[in-house]
């Protein structure tokens, strides 16, 4: 199912911007995070983060983004 992706401006403890799906209940507030875009997964979401954000590394959230998430 296809939704909004958005990453969280701010990074956590391993340096990771952490990527979010609109429904999370785990989705920063407006002004703190950057929309990806319309994306068929999580992995085509932070695909095109890491292209279009190139210095920056991203991660997926546990609760929306679990395939994604690495720890």
């Amino acid at each position: 199912m296809s939704e909004f992706y958005y990453f969280h401006n701010t990074v956590d403890d391993k340096g990771n911007h952490e990527v979010h799906s609109e429904s999370c209940s785990y989705l920063p507030n407006a002004y703190n995070r950057t929309m990806i875009g319309y994306e068929r997964s999580c992995s085509d979401a932070i695909k095109r983060a890491e292209k279009e954000y190139p210095t920056k590394s991203f991660d997926g959230c546990y609760f929306c983004s679990r395939p994604c998430h690495t720890g």
